[in-house]
């Protein structure tokens, strides 16, 4: 069945909330020389590489065991020369691959950006190994003439693949007009529709996209800095569902020197298994040739901590600690601010997520930071993560029916967890002031005190419905009182 498709019509996704996502960091020496970097992918023993010369007439790969060292692996993997996909393509300047044990002639299956006289389109291909690759002749795509700069495949499980693509919205070459788009796919990649704006952000020139431990999507997206030409940096949003992505999303590699134009880029995670990897196209001052760098993320984060509120006088409480990051040998944490909390135990659940034993009692009140440090000392902090406070005081009301000429009267127990003014006032059921009933200072604890059915004149009041309102330390209280002659 022919697979040729023209996507014309765009439907825009809804916006979700930002990314936190953790910052890359340069990393001294050159990965793979004169390579055009297209997409990294874990394989058994480490990962592959698949770059480009500055030919772009084929796409060629490199395998590494730490991320680090690469080797070149002989022979191409797609190529556009005589007898090979020249007719699709006259160079190949993008490639995204993706593993489905259940593709037909997979379990790899590539879509690359193919360039011809007749345009650019979206094509695909088939690989059981990862390195003899099969054109999916019955696959391509174009956009009514639009350029296309990159595409890269995410699998959802259940025969759902998702493709982002970065592609002209509007005049060609306008770098305003370069946005990231979305289309799905309910059968495995052979089909796609429903084109939608994946991230509302213009300028895009390269995108990839990753899975994170906690099932988010991650989308990261290479654009120009503000007011300038030059793609030097990479942005990354964050999806539940991989469908909508921040409106906002973070910066998380730049260069800045005016030369060091990030030509391409993807990601991948490091073979450590808690931290990420960023390979990048760039000539990073030098004075022709591009080559593959990388970057690697080396800081935790943390993005949260639950619960956000604890109390002065709690025991010792298990918090939820949600970040990025963290070392698998990782034990050191701190809440600081006003003093700092006992930590009792850290338990690492992935490395994504902390379980933190601390001690609030007795602790000052106010805001305090979160800071996760690995063991090779990189740490990452969140100010005011969490809140030390004071409970909230209650009210205790005792014979609040009572008869006040036989003696009897309402007994109130005003309980508060900071020490400051409790003030009490009996009034009508319309507002008006029948007694002053109680202001003084209290500490800690419980204060007692009565009301005799007496009115602030001396004289008792009349048989009725009335309202006690009690105010100190957090504490904002009524209660009925009947009384009965």
């Amino acid at each position: 069945m022919k697979k040729n498709l023209l996507i014309l019509a765009m439907i825009c996704a809804p916006a979700a909330s930002a990314a936190a996502a953790p910052s890359f960091s340069l990393q001294d020496g050159v990965r793979v020389s004169s390579a055009d970097v297209h997409a990294v992918t874990p394989i058994p023993g480490g990962l592959r590489m698949y770059f480009s010369t500055a030919a772009h007439y084929g796409v060629f790969s490199a395998t590494s065991a730490d991320g680090l060292a690469w080797t070149v692996e002989p022979g191409l993997r797609l190529s556009t020369g005589s007898g090979a996909y020249n007719f699709d393509a006259g160079s190949i300047t993008a490639m995204g691959v993706y593993l489905d044990s259940s593709l037909a002639g997979g379990p790899w299956r590539a879509y690359y950006v193919g360039v011809s006289t007749n345009g650019h389109a979206l094509l695909s291909a088939v690989s059981a190994d990862g390195l003899a690759w099969t054109r999916d002749a019955g696959f391509s795509a174009s956009f009514g003439g639009s350029r296309v700069y990159d595409a890269k495949p995410y699998f959802a499980g259940s025969d759902k693949v998702y493709l982002y693509y970065v592609r002209d919205g509007g005049p060609p070459h306008s770098a305003d007009a370069r946005r990231v788009y979305l289309m799905q796919s309910s059968d495995g990649g052979d089909t796609f529709s429903g084109e939608a704006l994946a991230l509302p952000t213009t300028g895009a020139w390269r995108v990839d996209v990753s899975t994170l431990t906690s099932g988010t999507v991650r989308l990261y997206v290479s654009e120009p800095a503000v007011n300038t030409s030059t793609v030097s940096r990479v942005l990354a949003a964050d999806s539940s569902t991989g469908l909508s992505f921040s409106s906002d999303p973070v910066l998380v590699f730049s260069t800045d020197a005016a030369r060091n134009e990030l030509e391409a880029f993807s990601v991948a995670r490091s073979t450590d298994g808690f931290r990420w990897r960023l390979y990048f196209t760039s000539r990073l001052d030098q004075s022709a040739t591009s080559y593959a760098y990388g970057a690697l993320t080396t800081s935790p984060t943390v993005t949260s901590v639950t619960p956000a509120v604890v109390y002065n006088n709690d025991a010792a409480t298990s918090f939820t600690v949600a970040g990025e990051i963290f070392d698998p040998a990782i034990t050191a944490f701190t809440f600081t601010g006003p003093a700092a909390l006992t930590i009792n135990s850290v338990t690492r659940v992935s490395d994504m997520e902390l379980t933190v034993n601390a001690t609030p009692t007795g602790a000052p009140l106010g805001k305090y930071a979160a800071t996760a440090s690995n063991p090779d000392g990189a740490s990452g902090s969140r100010s005011g993560a969490l809140t030390v406070d004071y409970r909230p005081g209650y009210v205790g009301l005792t014979d609040n029916l009572f008869r006040p000429l036989t003696g009897a009267r309402a007994r109130v127990d005003a309980t508060v967890f900071n020490p400051g003014i409790i003030k009490a006032d009996v009034y009508t059921i319309n507002g008006g002031l029948v007694k002053k009933l109680y202001n003084a200072p209290a500490a800690v604890g419980t204060s007692t005190f009565f009301w005799d059915g007496s009115t602030d004149g001396g004289r008792t009041a009349a048989s009725g419905l009335y309202l006690l309102h009690i105010t100190g330390p957090k504490l904002e209280e009524t209660s009925k009182i009947v009384l009965i002659k």
